[in-house]
């Protein structure tokens, strides 16, 4: 669950953790004329000591990180499921819980995407070594992987660049002065000039190829 939040929301570590059990609303979009699903990323009201066991509790980033994100319907119908077959019945609000009954904590997040890093095939492992240099995948790596498919789905659907960075900018809860954005788009055009390349040299060999010898 926690893996496809950072995915597929593109939410940082803290936010997820602040994620109560009944984070997803849904209601009729008149101007859509459909039902959609949303979350809201803010404080929660459950943060304080009392009702938070944590050690490191986790908490908003900045006012700007305070966002509602759309939720799809099969993203909904998986944290539903979660809520209903796996969350179990905890005292605690927090939508994630480990299996001795307490919010999950920004250490435990941590140690297990390290445990499943370490599982990975050997081949896997190094084609992660040979592109980023890195002998793990971390949490923050979803949120990056979300961001930079966010903006190229952007892209492809016709907005200008200007107008993605400022959608993908709100989505992701970065202040108008961030320049993370801008580190996105230039490995969305990283990405494209290297298919570009790619098939430009494929057709290159093919003509090759097909000269007579």
């Amino acid at each position: 669950m926690a893996f496809l939040l950072m995915l597929h929301q593109g939410l940082r570590r803290s936010e997820m953790l602040l994620l109560t059990a009944d984070v997803v609303k849904s209601g009729f979009d008149k101007k859509q004329q459909r039902s959609r699903n949303w979350l809201n990323v803010q404080k929660s009201n459950y943060s304080d000591e009392e009702d938070d066991p944590r050690c490191s509790r986790p908490s908003i980033k900045t006012a700007s990180s305070v966002r509602q994100l759309p939720v799809s319907d099969v993203m909904a119908g998986l944290i539903q499921a979660y809520v209903e077959n796996y969350r179990g019945k905890p005292n605690h609000a927090f939508l994630l819980n480990t299996q001795q009954d307490s919010p999950l904590s920004t250490e435990s997040l941590t140690k297990m995407f390290t445990k499943i890093s370490r599982a990975l095939p050997p081949l896997v492992l190094k084609e992660l070594k040979d592109r980023t240099g890195k002998s793990s995948v971390t949490p923050h790596d979803l949120r990056h992987t979300c961001a930079v498919v966010r903006l190229n789905q952007l892209l492809q659907q016709g907005d200008h660049m200007d107008e993605a960075l400022q959608k993908i900018r709100g989505f992701f809860g970065w202040s108008k002065d961030s320049q993370m954005p801008t580190r996105y788009a230039r490995a969305v055009f990283d990405d494209r000039l290297s298919s570009i390349w790619n098939n430009d040299l494929d057709e290159r060999v093919a003509i090759l190829s097909a000269l007579p010898s």
